[in-house]
């Protein structure tokens, strides 16, 4: 695993250099927030009469439309929310109409610009920083001294300097106080579409299967939906904060075969996805 850190940033790249933006759902705040507290120049570019402009001016940001903000700044900030001012063909407009050779444009997520979704003109860079966490998460550890760990790439470095921008841009933001895991677009956007379409859907519909046959076997609904939901995320928060080994297989609980569940649990704790999972927490204060 590649690992930027805090003695990989020169913070001198951000003082000539403004950051725009674009949105300020939760982590686009959260970015927002902890550049101008690091010192660095923002600007939020939406709507100047919108709800989230006045939310942005409450704490202290300068707000300007879109196409203003990005015209003005030389780094352009693309929450992921896909909507409103991030939405990725907006954002593709924008950068062709008002970018300049040598800016940097920042995504949350790859996807749109794996999919063509999303694309910047001949001259200007392309880079992603994913927070493994979420925005209120971002600006909690922040401001704790600490820092959310990332997920960081570079698409398209046409000045040479991508890298180095970014890497600072990080550290200004206080990813590289936790660490920095360095990617690829493609892995990251692969990484994420595989985990929708192999877990997320197929569990959705695993627990609406499951759900449907206990009611039609007379289970209340209600008890249903606490055995499955619930009882789901009971495991899930077990894995995320101390990883498979932490489980205890349904026969050590229900009294059955306690040597066969020492073996499940041995086997979890071996595997690389546990391995890789200690790094990661490693990385996550909040899990130490």
């Amino acid at each position: 695993m590649s690992t930027l850190d805090p003695s990989s940033a020169d913070l001198t790249l951000l003082q000539d250099r403004q950051v725009a933006v674009l949105g300020f759902d939760a982590m686009g705040a959260a970015h927002a927030l902890n550049l101008r507290d690091s010192g660095v120049d923002v600007w939020v570019g939406t709507d100047p009469d919108s709800r989230l402009a006045a939310r942005a001016e409450l704490e202290g940001l300068p707000v300007s439309p879109p196409e203003e903000a990005v015209a003005r700044c030389d780094i352009i900030l693309v929450p992921g929310t896909g909507r409103g001012e991030s939405d990725p063909r907006r954002v593709t407009a924008l950068v062709d109409d008002h970018a300049e050779p040598g800016d940097l444009v920042v995504v949350t997520s790859a996807s749109a610009v794996r999919e063509g979704r999303l694309t910047v003109p001949e001259g200007v860079d392309l880079a992603m920083l994913r927070s493994i966490g979420s925005g209120d998460r971002v600006r909690e550890e922040y401001l704790d001294g600490r820092g959310c760990p990332a997920l960081v790439a570079v698409a398209h470095d046409r000045s040479g300097a991508a890298w180095a921008t970014l890497t600072a841009y990080a550290a200004a933001m206080g990813a590289l106080r936790s660490g920095a895991v360095v990617t690829t677009v493609e892995h990251e956007s692969t990484a994420m579409a595989t985990a929708r379409d192999r877990i997320q859907v197929p569990l959705q519909e695993a627990l609406e299967s499951t759900f449907e046959d206990l009611v039609g076997r007379g289970v209340e609904p209600e008890v249903a939906y606490v055995a499955l939901v619930h009882e789901l995320k009971t495991q899930v928060d077990q894995i995320y904060a101390a990883g498979f080994a932490s489980q205890h297989g349904p026969s050590g609980q229900a009294g059955g075969d306690p040597a066969a569940s020492s073996r499940r649990e041995a086997a979890a704790g071996a595997h690389a996805l546990e391995h890789a999972g200690r790094q990661v927490r490693a990385m996550t204060s909040w899990l130490r």
